[in-house]
């Protein structure tokens, strides 16, 4: 899946002198449920704080300190094809719970943001920040294709893109043009009455009240500037 880059975040790539450049990592098991029948939870991690020695705010989502390293990733105008390692602290057996209760977290989705720090929401600074643009990224995602090493002190992932996972177990609303958001959620953002059923029927019945995970489904709302798909996805080749 090719990486999502501004025109402007493209600019300040080919700068001569660069600027802080950032990794943001979002874990996201929520497709995936355990024995149970629970869903997991999303996590969002940074190797690091904000000058205020806080935890990273981007786009108003909280990233939280966390011991965690990525190799193998490039950058390209068509994106990264390689298969990338992520790298997670495993404080206190926390990756070892999730890999033991969610099957080695497979199929699991890795978002990989990469974000000018004088980009960032200007909560992050002391003295606020009149350069904050929540737009300014590169975002790119993974699937955990195999959990390749795991002790008491660290765990690594191996990625893979949507495309190019071999019997991985990843969602199909990963390699489609649907949204990847839960309706309601904080991503989805929709807070408003009840608009239409999961066919994209007109309704007023809360209990009815589904959204197809179609961009159709979020112009019903004036929501697409949540929307959670890629429309062209089903173009790529």
């Amino acid at each position: 899946m090719p990486q999502l880059i501004s025109n402007q975040f493209k600019l300040d790539l080919a700068k001569l002198e660069q600027n802080a450049l950032i990794e943001l990592f979002e874990v996201d098991l929520r497709g995936l449920k355990d024995n149970d029948g629970m869903n997991g939870e999303l996590y969002r991690f940074y190797a690091g704080t904000n000058e205020k020695s806080q935890s990273i705010v981007w786009q108003g989502k909280t990233f939280e300190p966390f011991a965690v390293k990525a190799d193998g990733f490039e950058m390209s105008g068509n994106g990264p094809s390689n298969r990338p390692t992520l790298t997670l602290g495993n404080i206190n057996g926390f990756i070892t719970a999730l890999c033991n209760r969610f099957d080695q977290c497979l199929g699991g989705i890795v978002r990989r943001r990469l974000v000018y720090m004088h980009y960032l929401d200007a909560v992050n600074f002391a003295n606020g920040n009149k350069k904050a643009d929540p737009t300014q990224e590169a975002l790119s995602y993974f699937v955990i294709e195999q959990l390749s090493s795991l002790n008491r002190d660290i765990a690594q992932f191996t990625l893979a893109l949507p495309s190019e996972t071999d019997n991985a177990l990843i969602g199909a609303r990963m390699i489609t043009s649907t949204c990847s958001w839960l309706y309601r959620s904080s991503e989805c953002g929709y807070t408003g009455r009840a608009v239409a059923d999961e066919k994209d029927q007109p309704t007023a019945d809360p209990k009815k009240d589904k959204c197809s995970g179609l961009l159709t489904g979020c112009k019903l709302r004036n929501n697409t500037h949540n929307y959670g798909g890629f429309v062209s996805v089903d173009k790529l080749g």
